[in-house]
């Protein structure tokens, strides 16, 4: 087994401090760093040391990264030399699906390019006052589906500002902001991306000054079903110059920048309260400016909680020229027997709501753009029997309906008084750097034997991790006790400690033939919340070492089949351990639930169930009689459960820990949890949100009886860092959890429309 070389720096990282020496450990400081082989875990371990106010300061050069880089503190600056001069390039990059994802507030990043990652290049989750200035997002290579997504791509953010930023070859949306409140992108490049710049279920955005040019479409401003914020508005698009959008769409199919025709300059689809104004908009193929409902892109949404038509637009005072003379995409085929070879300027798909007409005429004003021309195609009376029949009818009509005049959006400075205090890092510097001083384990450390107060533990169905062999610990203070809760994470006391370690056996075949320890992980209940740490272990088995900035190995065994395997091991960044098990910007346990816990286990007293034992030894409270308590299905045991059943526990121990209103991939819409019971909501005919190349050209999540189209069974199945669910934590396939899965998929019938 062979760890990569200067791993182990982590806790020795030779920074330099700008500015005086402080005595105060704690106090914002200046630190700068430079490219070298061991960089990707010196600025991990910088990011989570961090303390509000700290700028971090990366020296011109290429940087070399392999995995995502993760911050979580707030009131901090991540600066470079520009950002054609400080480089991270991610083109060797094997884990993680971000190049950089955070979630602090008050960020600033500005003066650096981040090039060829995996998926997304620059994510930003749910934070307040964030700015991107002088960044550059890049896919260096040719157009490809095997780009990532997005560039720059703040979601669920609120007052957002993208200000002389750069965005190059996205398979998605250079410049992209979704499901934000309170945004400013301007005066920015958006060059060679499939939409070059995507306002999405967004509430009150300003895109100005920008240009938009050689994309599949430039300036899009869409609403989108099956997300957590159903509808955005008040959206100004002015003074942008978006020019000949004509690249040819290579994002993956399924998703619905898919469906952009190229030759696209501005489209506002489903989105309400949109104002076009003072752009110059030329040179694009297909149609200058269109105005579309959900209907156009004849995929499946739930019309209780979506509302698939646009009111409320008003294009005015734009320069357009030279556009529609060269349609394409599916749009171009069903319109020419309408337009012939050359489209209309500005194309409304005439889909309303009559309860929103206005003097019978759709709330749409279009005005004073000079000589564009307009034509309403009204698409639900465009139908191939109509067309061959000469039944349609181009209604030429300019609406003009009184629009009321958005207000601008106003992005207030930041106020580092709103930043939290970032507690963990005082905990970071307080907590052992090594295993033994955590005093678990009685004797020899290897031979993971429990200490007298620490209690072993097992799970129904586990979270799978490239088929390691993990062992379990709950040690809770003398004269404590558990709080028990029949559906969440149980309540533990303050002081108490959860470790979980990993190995692999030498021979899985081969029961005698010993293993190799690779690392602890410890969760720790402090007085303010939980916070986890990886300790890795050393060649000699004695001990393992802190490594809060992560650490891979190389490792090798015999697999149950007989057959030698490999894997590059991969032991998470502390602020990865938080992307997991954060649940409402609270870190928490992922496994010890009721469900999961509600089975035998061979004490050392003898064999009794680990609830039964808890509540015997006086470490519980709170707990009905066991026939009261639900027991999760073992996933690859038929006698535990239905398929059903087993396969949505499968789901819920792997996925569900992000996937559900309140984790970290709740953007999604997508709720992997065992106790969701819409099938809408759990995947069935969802269509995908934010999934580049990870959709496999397919159209939605889960399509019933048919595994082989459905987007959940090709992430379960990927080892690709940027398409594989989840991305983090494993980098092998789970072969069997994935059959259970797609046994499942093939078997589900269809629910009633």
């Amino acid at each position: 087994m062979k760890r990569s070389t200067g791993l182990f720096l982590f806790l020795a990282v030779t920074l330099c401090q700008v500015g005086q020496a402080n005595d105060d450990a704690f106090a914002p400081q200046t630190y700068t760093l430079s490219p070298g082989p061991d960089v990707q875990y010196q600025l991990q371990e910088r990011l989570i040391q961090s303390v509000p106010g700290d700028v971090i300061e990366l020296a011109a050069g290429r940087y070399e990264l392999r995995r995502q880089l993760d911050v979580v503190c707030d009131n901090i600056t991540i600066r470079g030399a520009g950002s054609e001069k400080t480089i991270l390039s991610f083109k060797k990059q094997d884990t993680g699906g971000q190049g950089l994802q955070s979630k602090g507030n008050n960020l600033v990043l500005e003066g650096f390019a981040v090039e060829d990652t995996a998926g997304n290049a620059i994510k930003i989750l749910g934070a307040r006052n964030v700015t991107f200035r002088d960044i550059r997002t890049e896919w260096t290579g040719k157009a490809s589906s095997m780009n990532g997504a997005y560039g720059i791509y703040p979601v669920q953010c609120e007052n957002v500002l993208i200000e002389n930023c750069t965005a190059i070859g996205a398979s998605d949306a250079g410049l992209y902001v979704g499901q934000c409140k309170n945004v400013v992108v301007r005066n920015s490049h958006a060059e060679r991306n499939v939409a070059g710049i995507e306002i999405e279920n967004t509430i009150g955005a300003d895109v100005y000054g920008n240009t938009a040019i050689n994309n599949t479409g430039g300036i899009l401003v869409f609403d989108l079903p099956g997300l957590p914020v159903k509808s955005g508005g008040n959206v100004r698009v002015f003074q942008n110059r978006v020019e000949s959008n004509n690249h040819p769409n290579f994002a993956a199919p399924g998703n619905m920048v898919a469906t952009v025709p190229p030759g696209t300059g501005v489209m506002v689809m489903v989105t309400d309260d949109v104002e076009i104004f003072d752009n110059d908009i030329t040179g694009n193929n297909t149609t200058s400016v269109s105005i579309v409902s959900f209907l156009i892109a004849q995929k499946k949404f739930d019309p209780q909680e979506f509302d698939p038509i646009p009111t409320s637009i008003s294009i005015h005072d734009n320069r357009i020229s030279k556009g529609g003379s060269k349609p394409g995409g599916a749009i171009a085929t069903v319109l020419a027997p309408v337009f012939g070879k050359r489209f209309p300027d500005i194309l409304f798909d005439g889909v309303v709501n009559p309860q929103e007409l206005v003097n019978g005429q759709p709330n749409l004003s279009i005005r004073d753009n000079g000589s564009a021309s307009y034509a309403n195609f009204n698409l639900p009376d465009l139908t191939p029997e109509k067309l061959k029949a000469g039944q349609y009818q181009v209604i030429t009509t300019v609406p003009d309906a009184t629009i009321a005049k958005l207000d601008p959006i106003v992005i207030r400075d930041h106020d580092p008084a709103t930043a939290t205090e970032n507690v963990a890092v005082k905990v970071y510097r307080s907590i052992p750097t090594v295993l033994s001083e955590w005093n678990l384990f009685e004797g020899d450390l290897a031979n993971q034997q429990p200490a007298k107060e620490v209690v072993p533990y097992e799970l129904n169905t586990e979270l799978f991790s490239d088929y390691t062999t993990k062992y379990r610990f709950i040690r809770i203070p003398d004269g404590t006790q558990i709080d028990y809760n029949a559906d969440k994470v149980f309540e533990f006391p303050v002081g108490t400690v959860i470790a979980k370690t990993f190995a692999y056996p030498n021979d899985m075949t081969d029961g005698s033939s010993g293993e190799h320890l690779l690392e602890t992980r410890i969760e720790e209940r402090r007085p303010e919340g939980w916070f986890g740490y990886s300790y890795a272990w050393n060649e000699g088995q004695t001990d393992a070492e802190l490594v809060l900035g992560g650490s891979e190995m190389e490792v090798s065994w015999i697999h149950s089949d007989g057959k030698p395997r490999t894997n590059r091991y991969q032991i998470p960044n502390a602020n990865q351990c938080i992307s997991c098990h954060e649940q409402a910007k609270k870190f928490e346990p992922i496994g010890p639930n009721a469900r999961n816990l509600n089975r035998d286990f061979a004490f050392a007293s003898g064999k009794e169930n680990q609830l039964v034992y808890l509540q015997r030894t006086k470490r519980i409270q709170g707990m009905p009689k066991l026939d009261e308590v639900a027991k999760a299905a073992v996933f690859d045991d038929p006698h535990s459960g239905s398929l059903d059943r087993r396969a949505r526990t499968w789901l819920d121990v792997n996925c569900a820990h992000c996937h559900n209103p309140e984790g970290s991939a709740r953007t999604s819409g997508l709720d992997l949890s065992v106790a969701q019971d819409n099938p809408t909501k759990y995947g069935v005919w969802k269509t995908p949100v934010a999934a580049g190349h990870g959709s496999g050209g397919h159209d939605y999540d889960i399509v019933p009886g048919k595994p082989d189209a459905s987007i959940l069974m090709f992430r379960i199945e990927s080892e690709d860092p940027s398409i594989m669910m989840p991305n983090l934590a494993r980098r092998i396939v789970p072969t069997e959890g994935a059959a259970l899965i797609r046994e499942w998929i093939a078997e589900m019938e269809a629910p009633k429309e």
